[in-house]
């Protein structure tokens, strides 16, 4: 049996972004120059994005219980297991009735992704306009994106057991170990083999240059922020918290918003009282480093850090699997400068895709209008 563990810590969260010494070199002072909030992003309020209340399934009890509607279709949980079933982890639905344990999956920090996931694959369906996917397409392409995740990962595994000095795991750990990464990221897979599908990486010169000029930020550069997290699930087990303990996470953010000055001055002071990130609370909620698509954090975060000016507060929380965030931009630093040449074309390609792809994905939740019922 899979043992159910957490794919990402919020302590992974927070400093899976530990910085190079020259990162933390260059962050912002404390006390930046006011600003006045800034705007909500539009994209921001999407409820891909916000998932908001999270309401706790059982299966099959729940199986015709609606989770989001995308468009004029409901999708329903037993829709969810189903797919999870057919195309991540065979067997799955049949566990979920004959092991107790599988039904942590459901209350663990897997399900808001699944069910996004699930939904922006509808919502990319339907705004396709006729145009259908091959469905052997759409299998290579996931493949290939489950086999690039899973080998980054076992690569990263590797590394941390060398530098313990144990050996690498076995084949048959090997295995095991990757038919739980496909159960967990397999919806995700799928999702960027949808995206690579609809969106390929054939652009032109041109179309390249145009984005290089109108972008050049993307290139190299990279904000550091502050955070404060309050969770709303329990830290040890991932298990998201009942009733009493979601009404303490919202009097505790409804503290925060009361307190937070206008120009976020008394941020730092906030982070080490209230964050549940522990790790980055003793460096007041500081992130250095993020990328505008950084694979480290949600892309929401990402999106709402690029989002501000510096000293700006984000004038809501935004939520994620992982809680409610305060985010507070300091500064933008661009350690590293790159010119239009041949060498630097790759790297260019691949920003311009994932911006290109993002573009998409939003506009195909906003014209489904999107709504997720967690």
């Amino acid at each position: 049996m899979l043992m159910l563990t957490r794919n990402l810590s919020i302590a992974c969260l927070a400093l899976g972004l530990s910085l190079s010494a020259s990162a933390q070199e260059t962050a912002a002072p404390k006390n930046p120059v006011p600003a006045k909030a800034a705007a909500p992003d539009k994209s921001m309020q999407l409820a891909t994005d916000q998932g908001p209340h999270f309401v706790v399934r059982r299966y099959p009890q729940d199986k015709d219980k609606a989770i989001a509607v995308v468009g004029q279709k409901t999708l329903t949980l037993g829709d969810l297991i189903n797919h999870i079933d057919a195309r991540h982890y065979p067997g799955f639905k049949k566990l979920m009735t004959t092991e107790p344990s599988f039904q942590r999956y459901l209350q663990s920090d897997l399900i808001a992704p699944w069910v996004r996931q699930f939904a922006d694959m509808e919502a990319l369906r339907q705004g396709l306009d006729g145009v259908t996917i091959d469905p052997v397409d759409l299998e290579k392409s996931q493949a290939a994106s489950l086999k690039a995740s899973f080998e980054s990962y076992l690569g990263r595994v590797i590394e941390d057991r060398r530098l313990r000095g144990r050996p690498e795991p076995s084949q048959a750990r090997v295995n095991s170990m990757l038919a739980e990464f496909q159960l967990r990221r397999g919806m995700s897979a799928e999702l960027q083999g949808m995206l690579d599908l609809i969106e390929p990486q054939d652009y032109t010169r041109k179309q390249l240059r145009d984005f290089f000029n109108a972008n050049p930020r993307f290139m190299g550069g990279q904000v550091t922020i502050q955070h404060l997290l309050i969770q709303h699930r329990d830290g040890g087990t991932g298990i998201l918290l009942k009733d009493d303990g979601i009404a303490r996470a919202n009097a505790r953010i409804a503290e925060v918003k009361a307190r937070l000055r206008p120009d976020g001055s008394n941020f730092g002071d906030l982070v080490r009282q209230f964050s549940d990130d522990t790790r980055t609370a003793k460096n007041d909620g500081e992130l250095p480093g993020v990328h505008r698509f950084d694979d480290r954090l949600p892309a929401t975060l990402c999106r709402a850090a690029w989002s501000l000016q510096d000293g700006q507060c984000m004038p809501d929380v935004i939520e994620t699997q992982y809680g409610y965030h305060f985010i507070r931009r300091l500064s933008f630093n661009q350690p590293i400068f790159i010119l239009f040449t041949d060498d630097a074309i790759p790297s260019i390609r691949i920003v311009m895709r994932r911006a290109m792809q993002e573009r998409l994905l939003l506009g195909a939740r906003e014209k489904a209008g999107l709504r997720l019922l967690l």
